[in-house]
């Protein structure tokens, strides 16, 4: 790297070693999946998502999965949302009878193009403000495939190591990923990646996550469900053109079988307990999110999955996680620090 290129990245580092980390901010996930399992996907469907009232709708926005994060909390006027425009739209033209019989003609490689071919369109996966005038496209792309092909999977598909494609995720829009640190002048994302592995477990582990949890009734809860494995979530961001910088958040991950009349669903629930970011490592962390799985395609490659308030996140799989982070010159396991990035 230039002289000038490794000044700039280390006067960056240093300058993110003294922002303040939100170790102990807690972030709500909707009450309704936890206190009623067995609650119907009526819950998170997309003309549920959003309440009428601005002053709802911008509480529910802080507060829901796709909620701030990691860094802290957000606030965004209501009025400017949008992917609930984008769905209002998509909800209408699904009323059409020539829809109806476009879905009984097409096949899933058809549905799947037309998705294909909004993720070709888009700056930044989705989360640039340019990337807005893609979310009626995406939005009806995802439920054509949701409708016809969605929800026939098996549970034991979810597990992996995933890219992100797309997502209309307000969160990571306002955020600029996982993090808020690709907002940092000189900063910019590269990719997002979730990884959901069947690993054990250990104890302690799973103890802390539930010391993370809003209430001992919820904790009392959960603890009654063993994790499946752990949950990484991977934000790459490049700092001044230059070098590679990789964070992550670290938890367990739950999986919830819910049936919805005919329809089996699976829900995805990440509880995060530490963090590497900004070159520091193992920080406390506390933050939680949950995925509802709604398609997952033949070969098993590519993943739809919505938030509760029905944001879109589509991922694809990756085979070799470990072997790309290597070519990209970022620490396999864990997150980038001095040392990894001038050692």
């Amino acid at each position: 790297r230039s002289p000038i290129g490794m000044a700039a990245t280390i006067a960056l580092f240093s300058l993110l070693h003294f922002i303040p980390q939100a170790t102990s901010t807690k972030f709500s996930l909707r009450k309704s999946f936890i206190t009623n399992r067995g609650s119907t996907l009526q819950n998170f469907k997309i003309r549920n998502a959003f309440p009428t009232s601005k002053i709802a709708r911008k509480k529910l926005c802080v507060n829901a999965e796709d909620g701030p994060g990691f860094r802290g909390s957000f606030v965004f006027n209501p009025d400017e949302d949008v992917k609930s425009k984008a769905e209002e739209v998509v909800k209408e033209a699904m009323k059409a009878p020539e829809r109806q019989e476009f879905l009984e003609k097409a096949s899933e490689a058809d549905l799947f193009t037309n998705l294909a071919l909004v993720i070709k369109e888009a700056e930044l996966y989705g989360i640039s403000n340019k990337d807005t005038r893609l979310y009626i496209k995406m939005e009806k792309a995802a439920k054509d495939l949701e409708d016809k092909y969605g929800y026939n999977y098996a549970q034991e598909d979810i597990a992996g190591d995933w890219r992100l494609l797309f997502t209309t995720s307000d969160a990571y829009r306002q955020m600029g990923g996982m993090s808020g640190l690709s907002k940092t002048p000189g900063s910019t994302l590269k990719a997002m990646y979730q990884q959901l592995r069947r690993e054990s477990v250990p104890s302690n582990v799973f103890s802390t996550a539930l010391a993370t949890l809003d209430s001992i009734e919820e904790a009392e809860q959960i603890s009654k469900t063993p994790p499946n494995g752990t949950s990484t979530t991977v934000e790459i961001l490049q700092v001044f053109g230059s070098a590679l910088v990789k964070n992550e958040m670290r938890g367990v991950f739950i999986l919830d079988r819910i049936k919805d009349g005919e329809r089996e669903y699976t829900g995805v629930d990440q509880i995060v307990t530490e963090a590497d970011t900004g070159g520091q490592q193992n920080m406390p962390a506390s933050s939680r999110a949950l995925q509802i799985c709604t398609y997952i395609s033949s070969d098993k490659q590519f993943r739809i999955s919505r938030s509760p308030t029905g944001s879109l996140f589509i991922f694809q799989r990756i085979d070799d996680l470990e072997s790309d982070f290597g070519k990209m010159g970022v620490p396999a396991r864990g997150g980038s620090t001095w040392g990894s990035m001038f050692g």
